[in-house]
């Protein structure tokens, strides 16, 4: 008799300990799921502001430099200090000093030309509907 219910409570046991860790997978498995989720939201509004400060950097060049047909974006990267440091080539001329732009996060309100490498174009202005924007939303990894 005894034998009977020492069975008994065990699979009673059992059954409860193989329910509790059924919820707790769930539930695992729904906050990984809904982590994913908040990660994946957070990464479209950084595409969507990354694309607007690599945009307005360009429309600077226009305003700057004559005979841009494109710009390409390499990796961005952000610095020690929180500003974001922008690399780009004009019309697929990539020299060694790489030509950046930054904007401080918290102080600047637009990205500024922060280094100047050697450029293929000249003083002026360019067609910005013209340009072909190559945007990267990469970030460096250190």
């Amino acid at each position: 008799m005894k034998k009977k219910k020492s069975k008994k409570f065990s699979i009673i046991c059992l059954l409860i300990a193989v329910g509790l860790l059924t919820i707790l997978g769930v539930g695992g498995v729904h906050q990984v799921q809904e982590h994913q989720r908040k990660v994946a939201i957070e990464n479209e509004q950084k595409r969507k502001a990354l694309k607007k400060y690599e945009t307005e950097i360009v429309e600077d060049l226009a305003n700057k430099y004559a005979g841009i047909k494109s710009v390409e974006f390499d990796k961005y990267e952000i610095l020690p200090m929180g500003s974001i440091e922008w690399n780009y080539y004009i019309n697929g001329y990539k020299p060694n000093d790489a030509s950046t732009y930054q904007m401080d996060v918290v102080n600047d309100k637009k990205p500024y030309a922060s280094e100047l490498g050697k450029l293929n174009v000249k003083k002026g202005k360019s067609d910005f509907k013209q340009i072909k924007i190559k945007y990267n939303y990469e970030e460096e990894q250190r």
